[in-house]
């Protein structure tokens, strides 16, 4: 981000940055330290642990997907800056980069100054592995990760689901508005937050990317309440398809019709729609596509889609919290024993 007048000196700075870099030793040394203390951080954090964790029962254990982006304290134990010159040749190239832009900034002018970086930043053939396709999980299964007395359990259920570019992705995310993307609109939160308080917060979504796709339902609950939460969202799943009415069709399609007309106010906005056009290969008017999409929107349509995509007995179950109080009772969600993920971990100092 900057101001329009100075476009042309941030994109020389930028030109700068890709075509000659500095490879400061000392400035690796400072990135790999400010990077192993993330990692520290997230190892004490149950939601970090969550997050990893669900990754990798999605994906598996060797996928890159389910790696964490910051590293291990293996790989950054062993980093050079001889590795990153490798990758920066190997991966790193203009034949591979997209630029967009959003301002006042006319046309002549943007490809004018990004001359110079074209000229500069040299093409190469750059070889991108093809992700092998995660394995589809036809029987939910449960896993616990222990965080000794933990006061507080995260919950992370979910499975792999369609990518951004599959033509049932933006369908599934207005289906999921009232389960659990719409707030308190949702009936995960009217149930969990308002009807039983077992959570400040609770949603569902569909995220994904060009590479792949996953539905996800997030939570921190009382770790008192930890199965009783549990049972509930299985049961408000196993429901939908068959509870959702004319009103909750009505109900979404207000917000998302609304809700679209204020979404590309902002600079930010604009940006993300161009990247989604040119990243994911959207129709270049998909925003106006996605409404018609919405007003014609039947309740059948989204029965249908609630019926193939939200099933309990597909999911996978990640419990972070306090094993020896809350782990044996995940049996009676009829998925058998959960598997415990770590052995006895170290109490997590204040």
């Amino acid at each position: 981000v900057c101001l329009a007048r100075n476009f042309e000196p941030t994109v020389e700075l930028i030109r700068e940055i890709l075509a000659e870099p500095r490879w400061d030793e000392d400035e690796l040394d400072l990135i790999l330290q400010s990077v192993k203390s993330q990692l520290r951080r997230q190892m004490a954090n149950p939601n970090a642990i969550a997050n990893n964790e669900f990754s990798k029962l999605l994906y598996g254990e060797d996928h890159p997907m389910a790696r964490n982006l910051l590293g291990s304290t293996e790989t950054l134990d062993n980093m050079t800056m001889a590795d990153l010159q490798q990758f920066y040749s190997n991966k790193l190239s203009a034949s591979t980069t997209r630029i967009h832009l959003v301002g006042a900034i006319d046309r002549t002018k943007a490809e004018t100054a990004l001359s110079a970086l074209d000229m500069s930043w040299a093409a190469a053939e750059v070889s991108i592995p093809q992700l092998q396709e995660p394995a589809e999980q036809s029987a939910a299964k449960v896993y616990f990760y222990d965080v000794p007395d933990a006061k507080q359990s995260v919950l992370s259920f979910g499975r792999i689901s369609v990518d951004a570019t599959d033509e049932d992705f933006y369908p599934l995310n207005v289906m999921n508005y009232r389960l659990g993307g719409g707030g308190f609109a949702s009936q995960l939160t009217q149930q969990l937050r308002e009807g039983k308080g077992y959570t400040y917060g609770i949603r569902s979504r569909f995220s994904g990317d060009q590479y792949s796709g996953n539905f996800r339902i997030s939570s921190g609950v009382r770790s008192n309440v930890t199965f009783e939460s549990s049972q509930l969202v299985k049961e408000i799943l196993d429901d939908y398809a068959q509870v959702l009415t004319e009103e909750d069709l009505e109900v979404t399609k207000s917000f998302m019709l609304k809700s679209s007309a204020r979404s590309f106010e902002t600079a930010q906005a604009k940006l993300a729609m161009i990247r989604n056009i040119s990243i994911y290969g959207y129709d270049p008017n998909y925003p106006a596509m996605r409404m018609d999409y919405v007003r014609g929107m039947t309740l059948e349509e989204l029965k249908d889609l609630a019926s193939n995509q939200i099933d309990p007995d597909r999911l996978t179950y990640l419990v972070v919290g306090d094993a020896a109080t809350q782990m044996d009772r995940l049996k009676e969600l009829g998925y058998g024993d959960a598997t415990l993920l770590n052995g006895e971990v170290t109490k997590i100092k204040d």
